[in-house]
């Protein structure tokens, strides 16, 4: 039987917010809900990509490892996210990994479901096409802010937008020293040094796997061109 519950919770993403009851119904059941604990892989770089990942509750990290054991951080996936779609258009591997930050509860779809899906609801491919968009967006300013900005400007700027993607209402981000340097490409030493000058100033609060952040209108001061 589907679930309604798990229904109106997939009508809050803007892929099927526009189904009708009886469409919406049929969909959650063919999705399978997963729980995650944190640490948790939930697919590697090279997997087959076999689902689409939709964020229930927690939050999922995509990583580019490295054969020596780094990783580049490439984007943090929240509630309301869905990620994996790539590889189910063109049937290749993974081309990153996914790790739950946290307890994180995902619904999957199959890449089977999810492109008939999209075949018969064309209107949903401007959805995939506009997040798609945006991660080649997003993707471009990394690299622009690599070339013209020092590592305390893309400190700041990264918590200020990891602040903005939660409506600046929650300022706690979940978030490891160790991942801050991936993302920003900087070492975990010069990432120290300046969240500890950013705490001594009181913009920033260091905590167990959360940074949060105090004083956005400072914070964004430290961003230098």
């Amino acid at each position: 039987m589907p679930d309604p519950k798990l229904a109106e919770h997939l009508r809050r993403y803007p892929l099927f917010a526009k189904l009708p009851d009886a469409e919406l119904l049929q969909l959650a059941e063919r999705t399978r809900i997963r729980s995650f604990k944190r640490g948790e892989m939930l697919f590697r770089k090279d997997d087959p990509g076999t689902h689409l990942y939709l964020v229930l509750a927690g939050a999922v990290k995509i990583a580019l490892p490295s054969e020596f054991g780094q990783e580049a951080l490439v984007a943090i996936m929240r509630g309301g996210d869905f990620f994996g779609e790539l590889a189910l258009f063109d049937g290749s591997p993974r081309s990153a990994s996914a790790t739950a930050l946290e307890d994180t509860r995902a619904a999957l779809l199959a890449r089977e479901d999810f492109l008939s899906y999209l075949e018969t609801h064309p209107a949903s491919v401007r959805v995939v096409l506009d997040v798609l968009a945006k991660t080649i967006r997003r993707l471009s300013d990394r690299v622009e802010d690599l070339i013209f900005l020092d590592v305390p400007s893309r400190v700041a700027k990264y918590l200020l937008d990891l602040a903005q993607q939660d409506g600046g209402a929650k300022l706690e981000l979940t978030l490891t020293q160790d991942e801050l340097a991936a993302f920003i490409g900087a070492s975990r030493v010069s990432v120290n040094r300046v969240l500890g000058d950013l705490e001594r100033r009181e913009i920033i609060e260091i905590r167990r796997r959360h940074i949060v952040v105090k004083d956005p209108a400072k914070l964004a001061k430290e961003i230098r061109p």
